[in-house]
């Protein structure tokens, strides 16, 4: 998921005049993030004519979304930004503000941490910016969380890789992200359900390093259930504290539910003279989410969980409305408690029960 605001970052960028300055240094993690992105010379026609096909394109994909969702009847029309490398990280910053606050009071009992937070967040989201094709920025609080953006660069690529595919990959990238929108302005508490995880997962973390001799001994276990799984989540119950955990169950599934319904929609959703190879945008995608810089992305971000977000939790989307129809599914936006938790992805038939038993 992944749109954002215009603020541009400056020597203050992220300070509040009316609280507390911002723990991150917008200004400094820009700049470490220009560092890190290869710049792609994009001519201005090029630009104008993919911001004319999208703006043209989006009523039809909106009205596709709402239809097959049945979510935001009432909502305004979708409007959607399209941004170059630098604007999607200028973005994604301003959204963050305010996300670390609950480290506030250990970053600033370590000199130089915050500039380490600045960098290493600046460094990840420059990475990221190559690879993102579209983004609905989660309204975790920051100026500009809840808008739609399209980085202009990474999809004019598309078409020297993908040819005549590439306007499919692109309508089916918008519809996902719309879906997203859906989500949220259609479930006034979800965002804030969101940023309640969020902060309980930071004011959870350790306030030191877990000792290395502590770890050292379960290595080789930890390893082997990496190889077997495919899945870091070993490594990460070795280092993140209970109560985090219980957070992480409860944020896997709510990610898996949307990511899950964001693909179901972009494959199932759009009329054939929309979206005419859902199949091959399908295979595009999964070689692009399985390419090296991938890999490299999922060991530093945490985006091999994100893979799985999208496949299990779309199974669980499938699996639900095959039970009950769209309305069936819909209960999870009506409430918090309604929500899937991560052991209930695999069970749909386990969370249609509870849910209809509530």
């Amino acid at each position: 998921m992944t749109s954002g605001a215009s603020a541009a970052a400056s020597g203050a960028a992220g300070a509040n005049p009316d609280g507390p300055r911002s723990l991150l240094d917008e200004a400094l993690a820009l700049r470490v993030a220009r560092l890190v992105t290869p710049r792609r010379r994009t001519a201005p026609d090029e630009v104008a004519a993919l911001r004319a096909e999208v703006d043209a394109d989006l009523p039809r994909i909106d009205e596709a979304a709402r239809r097959w969702t049945q979510l935001g009847g009432d909502l305004p029309p979708v409007s959607i930004r399209v941004v170059g490398r630098t604007g999607w990280v200028r973005a994604n910053l301003a959204a963050i503000r305010g996300t670390f606050e609950p480290l506030r009071e250990r970053l600033e009992k370590r000199p130089g941490a915050e500039k380490v937070l600045a960098a290493q967040v600046g460094g990840l989201f420059g990475l990221l910016s190559v690879k993102v094709l579209g983004q609905y920025i989660l309204p975790l609080g920051g100026p500009g969380g809840g808008q739609l953006v399209l980085v202009g660069p990474n999809v004019l690529d598309l078409a020297d890789r993908h040819g005549s595919l590439a306007t499919d990959i692109r309508r089916a990238i918008v519809l996902h992200e719309v879906t997203h929108w859906l989500q949220f302005g259609a479930t006034p508490w979800l965002g804030d359900h969101l940023r309640t995880l969020v902060d309980r997962y930071l004011q959870e973390a350790r306030t030191q390093h877990l000792p290395l001799a502590e770890l050292a001994p379960r290595i080789p276990e930890l390893v082997e259930e990496i190889r077997r799984t495919g899945s870091i989540q070993p490594l990460l119950g070795a280092v993140l504290t209970p109560a985090q955990l219980e957070v992480l169950e409860e944020a896997q599934g709510l990610m898996s539910l949307l990511e899950g319904h964001g693909n179901a929609a972009m494959y199932s959703a759009a009329p054939a003279d929309l979206i005419a190879d859902p199949e091959g945008v399908r295979e595009a995608l999964a070689r692009r989410h399985g390419d090296v810089t991938s890999k490299v992305l999922s060991a530093i971000a945490g985006l091999e969980m994100k893979r799985r977000q999208y496949r299990e939790g779309e199974t669980f989307v499938r699996e639900v409305i095959a039970r009950g129809g769209m309305d069936a599914l819909n209960r999870a936006f009506t409430a918090p408690d309604h929500l899937p938790v991560a052991t209930e992805v695999a069970d749909p038939q386990g969370w249609l029960a509870r849910v209809q038993a509530a």
